[in-house]
């Protein structure tokens, strides 16, 4: 079976740095893998049109350079194609629009092996995680139930029982949903920072770790001081637009336009 260096990491307590990727272009994730410098790729497929055989190709191209994955799965249908992505070989899931104990326990049991010990609702399927064989057997389990688990807390109704949510067992992170939770909730700007410290406070309570999202580094040094490890930064569609959006304007404030001929 494959190793799954993300959950190495997780298991080791060592910290981690992600990048995210919108394009289900394999060579998109090859390219991240080639710049040895990220732990794993986030596929974002709640965000974009994909195929299942794209997950099969995003998990052989990070494969190449022993890259970890990750897919980030919107609320509808998840547990499908949380199943498909491990089957394609993706180390970890994210869940996103997780409002409920009963939504994390679900979510969790869906990557889980189907056996008396794991108690989860994956069973035997002869996916490309388990090729050549059909699956089933203890290697296969065994890379199954090592899955990381990340939720996103970004709905209004997560903080009805916050503990009891993040308390779910097989739960490796929490990523936070400002925009989401602003949009959910109605609440200001002022009103969704202090929720937000109430989620990291709570992530403490239950020994749960936060990651953080950034499109830059501004804020790096000051997080990794109060003691975050995990994050994520960029989107491959921000960096690409930021990028051409510098290279097209530097070039048009360089440009001259030509004298007029005259006779």
């Amino acid at each position: 079976m494959r190793q799954n260096p993300l959950r190495e990491r997780f298991a080791d307590g060592r910290p981690t740095i992600a990048t995210r990727v919108m394009l289900p272009d394999p060579a998109v994730t090859e390219a991240v893998g080639q710049t040895g410098v990220f732990d794993y790729v986030e596929f974002l497929a709640e965000y974009n049109a994909f195929t299942l055989h794209d997950l099969d190709n995003i998990g052989r191209a990070a494969e190449l350079h022993g890259l970890g994955t990750m897919v980030k799965l919107d609320y509808e249908h998840n547990r499908y194609l949380a199943q498909r992505a491990v089957g394609s070989g993706f180390g970890g899931v994210l869940f996103a629009d997780m409002r409920t104990r009963d939504d994390v326990l679900r979510a969790v049991a869906s990557v889980r092996p189907d056996t008396p010990g794991h108690g989860g609702t994956y069973g035997a399927a002869a996916r490309r995680n388990a090729r050549p064989d059909y699956g089933g057997g203890a290697a296969y389990v065994r890379s199954v139930a090592e899955t990381v688990v990340g939720v996103m807390v970004e709905k209004r109704e997560s903080f009805d029982d916050l503990d009891a949510l993040l308390s779910v067992p097989g739960v490796d992170f929490v990523q936070w949903g400002p925009t989401d939770f602003g949009m959910s909730s109605g609440k200001t700007a002022g009103e969704i920072d202090a929720v937000r410290s109430e989620l990291f406070a709570a992530c403490a309570r239950n020994g749960v770790p936060a990651r953080i999202e950034l499109a830059g580094l501004d804020e790096f040094n000051d997080l990794c001081a109060q003691g975050f490890r995990h994050f994520s930064l960029g989107i491959d569609i921000d960096i690409l637009f930021r990028s051409w959006k510098r290279l097209g304007t530097e070039a048009r404030a360089l440009l001259r336009t030509p004298k007029a001929v005259t006779s």
